[in-house]
């Protein structure tokens, strides 16, 4: 009797967590679509958007500068290392290694999962602070809805700034293995870049915006829901920040692996 209660629960328990998914998944949709209702409306504010956008990117610009450039170093370190331990002086190919993977994969993940600790946890906890504090009630009140003035500049912005950076993490990260190319392996400059350039294709390139592009608008969106789910006080604008940056850098991941296989098939 004891186990087909249990049986009863465990089935009770996956129902509801089947159920509370699927809703969760429906209010998603639901804030995504408002975001676009708002964004085709006469009141469409473009100060608070240039606003955020010169606080996503341009602030967030020096770290993803210094993270692009230290990991392309590196890895052009490491890539020499094996390379010359295979076969001596094939050392000369870093390049072509550092410039592909920097474009089509780690500048677009990385800046991607910098972006969601830095920006995507500020956006939730703003907004959790404005929820649990009533400020978004008292938007209401002035016939401001909180999803036009708050989410969707924040959206747009990081639709657009994420990009922007990515654009800029190429170049920096290309130059990161450059620096230890020539001043570590005393190799020619020159033919760093020739290679590196010769490697990466127009495909690589749009691939790398089109994941900026998509992960930019998965943080906001992620950050923006929780913020707006946020209760109990300065403790649930806690535990609301976390679980944002968490399911961001799970989404992130999956969704990465996902492009990967769609893009290919494009050559991208």
């Amino acid at each position: 009797m004891e186990l087909f209660d249990f049986k009863i629960e465990l089935r009770k328990g996956i129902k509801n967590r089947v159920a509370y998914f699927l809703a969760t998944l429906g209010e998603f949709n639901q804030l995504l679509l408002q975001i676009f209702k708002y964004t085709f409306k006469p009141s469409f504010s473009f100060k608070l958007l240039t606003d955020q956008i010169i606080r996503m990117g341009v602030e967030s610009f020096v770290v993803a500068a210094v993270t692009v450039l230290c990991v392309g170093m590196v890895m052009s370190l490491q890539i020499a290392v094996v390379l010359d331990s295979v076969l001596k002086g094939i050392s000369q190919f870093v390049g072509s290694m550092v410039g592909k993977a920097m474009v089509k994969e780690l500048s677009p993940m990385l800046l991607a999962l910098i972006f969601a600790g830095r920006v995507g946890s500020s956006v939730t906890a703003e907004i959790g602070t404005m929820q649990v504090s009533e400020q978004l009630d008292a938007l209401k009140t002035l016939y401001t809805n909180p999803i036009e003035y708050v989410a969707v500049p924040r959206f747009w912005a990081a639709v657009i700034s994420l990009p922007m950076l990515t654009v800029s993490a190429d170049i920096i990260g290309i130059v990161g293995g450059a620096v230890v190319t020539v001043f570590v392996l005393h190799n020619d400059p020159i033919h760093y870049f020739d290679r590196a350039i010769a490697v990466v294709s127009l495909g690589d390139f749009m691939g790398s915006l089109i994941k900026s592009t998509i992960f930019g608008a998965e943080i906001m969106l992620i950050s923006c829901f929780f913020g707006f789910r946020t209760t109990g006080g300065a403790e649930g604008v806690g535990k609301s920040t976390t679980t944002s940056v968490v399911y961001s850098f799970m989404i992130i991941l999956i969704t990465d692996y996902l492009l990967v296989s769609i893009l290919g098939l494009f050559g991208m």
